[in-house]
């Protein structure tokens, strides 16, 4: 009796959520679905604006001919106001529904998430497709994180971590990415650009490999590829008012590209080339760790280093990430270029 023709069914792929700003729906959420027509290559969207995230199913269905399901739902689109305000509460809806798999790929879009979808690109097909493969594509190049919603939910519910999610954008000609958004529990506060984005990845430890373009001035321009990337975090507590975290990076890898007057046969001026890599390094380091504590977030989990050095009432006493600025950050790196090219 439970039948299900496949041809009748609308699979959903994307589901775009934001808060509506003006006019007499204001405050309400608009939610946009995006689905494939089976044995096509075309793809429908539609929207409707409703009170809560669960309601819009029941309207969403009333527009088309397919019985929607959300089985196969791969990315939640969150516009950027929205997340300003906060997300948990929808989040928390997809959590624990146990038809949506854990690893649905969340994202916040700068602008609308209706626009989104809905607009007709001349180089995509099936929007909701390129969506799904830029997040990997980019989280695989370590410039935006590779964040789900059990990914998100896991540090929302830490004390000890704030969470990330990749930020992406409409442009005139496609889809792009924007960077990482930085939260304060389920609130957006601010966001670090793509070059920021790719340091921020260091100091997470989880950047394997890659590339990162570094301007040391003016003239001088690299492009370079990490193979190795060691960090470690050590803490140093005095006392629960005086605490010193301790960031050191050790990056190798090579040059692909240089535009300057250095010569890249000459050890000496690799060795100098090294010290402005770490130099350039280190004064972007300093600039996401004012940012967070301008903002009193802790975006990289050294709340978690620091909660191992103390007891349960004195971490709690801490009142974490709201303390940040009165931790002493003292970030250091190392740049051994291993290479500089097969020719000399």
């Amino acid at each position: 009796m439970d039948q299900k023709i496949v041809e009748e069914l609308g699979f959903i792929h994307t589901i775009g959520y934001e808060s509506i700003e003006e006019g007499e729906d204001i405050g309400k959420l608009k939610v946009t679905v995006s689905f494939p027509i089976a044995e096509t290559l075309e793809q429908q969207t539609n929207t409707t604006v409703v009170d809560t995230p669960r309601e819009s199913m029941l309207f969403l269905n009333q527009k088309t001919d397919k019985y929607l399901v959300l089985g196969q739902v791969r990315s939640i689109l969150i516009g950027e106001k929205l997340a300003e305000k906060g997300v948990w509460d929808l989040i928390d809806t997809f959590y624990r529904d146990p038809v949506l798999r854990p690893t649905v790929k969340l994202s916040i879009v700068k602008g609308s998430p209706q626009q989104m979808l809905s607009k007709d690109y001349p180089n995509y097909q099936m929007v909701d497709t390129v969506i799904e493969e830029l997040l990997t594509k980019e989280a695989r190049l370590n410039t935006i994180p590779e964040m789900d919603i059990h990914k998100f939910a896991k540090d929302y519910l830490d004390d000890a971590i704030d969470p990330i999610a990749p930020i992406i954008l409409q442009s005139e000609d496609g889809i792009m990415s924007e960077g990482i958004g930085l939260f304060r529990d389920d609130q957006l506060i601010t966001s670090l650009p793509e070059i920021k984005s790719r340091v921020f990845f260091l100091l997470t430890g989880e950047f394997k490999e890659g590339k990162l373009l570094i301007k040391i001035n003016k003239e001088e321009n690299v492009l370079f590829s990490f193979l190795k990337n060691k960090r470690s975090i050590k803490v140093e507590l005095n006392n629960n008012e005086d605490i010193d975290v301790n960031l050191s990076i050790d990056l190798k890898g090579f040059l692909l590209e240089y535009q300057g007057e250095k010569d890249i046969n000459d050890e000496n001026q690799m060795a100098k080339m090294e010290g402005d890599i770490q130099e350039y390094l280190e004064n972007e380091i300093h600039e996401i760790l004012e940012i967070m504590k301008e903002h009193q977030i802790d975006n990289l989990g050294l709340g978690k280093y620091i909660k191992r050095k103390m007891d349960y009432q004195a971490w709690k006493n801490l009142d974490w990430p709201k303390s940040i600025d009165r931790v002493n950050i003292n970030p250091t790196v190392t740049v051994t270029i291993i290479d500089t090219g097969l020719v000399k």
